[in-house]
């Protein structure tokens, strides 16, 4: 994904897509890798599908960190998308990135959030 190469994140993509619903490595979920690899290969749409896996099962996991990151990292594939309601839905989610990132101190974020928030205009 860091270096934006399609074909790796293709290979990535297939590997992962049998462990949706999961997390793996350091509480990563699946489906947030599955959406950052969808953005790589170019498929905004399929990337989407994923964040919302991935909200679902953060949420009903209560995996708030991994909440968090994904919230942010689902509102910088809005903003690329920029499609009819994109960009209040990238607003909302870095609110809810932000709000759960201050409460737990996770200031790196805190400061990509605001960084992405300034972007928006909000």
């Amino acid at each position: 994904m860091q270096r934006d190469d399609q074909s790796a994140a293709a290979d990535n993509y297939a590997y992962l897509l049998g462990q949706r619903g999961t997390i793996i490595w350091t509480f990563s979920s699946v489906d947030r890798l599955l959406e950052l690899l969808s953005q790589t290969m170019g498929n905004l749409d399929q990337a989407a599908a994923h964040f919302e896996d991935a909200l679902a099962f953060c949420r009903k996991a209560g995996y708030r960190p991994e909440l968090a990151w994904t919230c942010c990292d689902y509102a910088d594939m809005l903003r690329e998308r920029d499609a009819e309601g994109d960009r209040a839905k990238a607003i909302a989610l870095l609110d809810e990135s932000l709000a759960i990132s201050s409460e737990l101190g996770m200031r790196p974020l805190m400061e990509l959030v605001l960084s992405r928030r300034e972007i928006l205009g909000e």
